[in-house]
């Protein structure tokens, strides 16, 4: 072919240059997925108490309170349990001594009466020869004429048995009626309800946790009163069961006491 052959030839086809254009979609369509799963993995290893307090940073920028989160656990799982752990330090402060080290009578005292402050003249603190004593109306514990806990004798039960599960003192439990006879199938007298009562108590303080080595529960019926049983306030005031934390100094030697743990 000669050169005039060449030069009578139409225009040639220019030849494309660089990738297909499809390559340029495929390549950000590559890059995407690249950056999305690198954002997964980022998330799936973040510090996620790290980023709460970055975010709390960023919320206090703009005006917005902020939650902070500590590096710590809360030393009771109950508000029961956190309620007895406040009032064994304040009475570790008030008194300069190291809660660990124990508690005399007196300062075991100001930590039950600090305990059950709360509930009023339902629940009466006191202190003699024999031990620390809370005494509870019947009726926050007990329906009339029954022995099976309300529902709302757990404020009270669910005390009791944070300090059995605190401290080591043996507990009695002691049930006591007014003088109105009772005469049913299931309590022929108030002598068995006062034990039933009494023994209702010690079985939820066993669920509880207690060592039931540590306990006692006594029926007294009518015997002991603490008012005139003229008057219903005086009956509402006998129909009651104490809890005595029992001093060790008052348990004679060689006498019954349950075992110790």
């Amino acid at each position: 072919m000669g050169m005039d052959d060449l030069l009578n030839q139409g225009p040639q086809e220019e030849a494309e240059e660089g990738a297909p254009a499809w390559m340029a979609t495929f390549a950000d369509l590559s890059t995407l997925l690249l950056t999305f799963f690198v954002l997964l993995l980022s998330f799936a290893n973040m510090d996620v108490q790290k980023f709460r307090e970055m975010l709390g940073s960023v919320k206090d920028a703009f005006g917005v309170q902020k939650e902070t989160w500590g590096d710590y656990m809360a030393r009771s799982q109950t508000p029961i349990e956190q309620m007895l752990e406040q009032a064994m330090q304040d009475q570790a402060q008030s008194e300069g001594q190291d809660q660990e080290q124990g508690a005399s009578m007196q300062q075991f005292m100001s930590i039950v009466q600090a305990l059950f402050q709360d509930l009023g003249g339902a629940a009466e603190v006191y202190m003699d020869d024999q031990g620390v004593t809370v005494r509870v109306e019947g009726k926050l514990l007990f329906p009339s004429g029954s022995a099976d806990l309300r529902p709302e004798a757990a404020a009270v039960m669910d005390r009791i048995a944070a300090l059995m599960n605190k401290y080591t003192f043996d507990l009695y439990i002691l049930g006591h009626t007014d003088s109105v006879p009772i005469h049913t199938e299931r309590f022929p007298s108030n002598w068995e309800l006062s034990a039933a009562r009494a023994t209702a108590a010690l079985r939820y303080l066993v669920e509880k946790g207690a060592d039931p080595t540590r306990l006692v529960a006594v029926g007294f019926a009518d015997s002991r009163p603490v008012a005139p049983n003229d008057t219903p306030e005086g009956r509402a005031k006998n129909r009651r069961v104490e809890f005595l934390f029992k001093n060790p100094e008052s348990l004679p030697s060689g006498g019954y006491r349950p075992a110790g743990p």
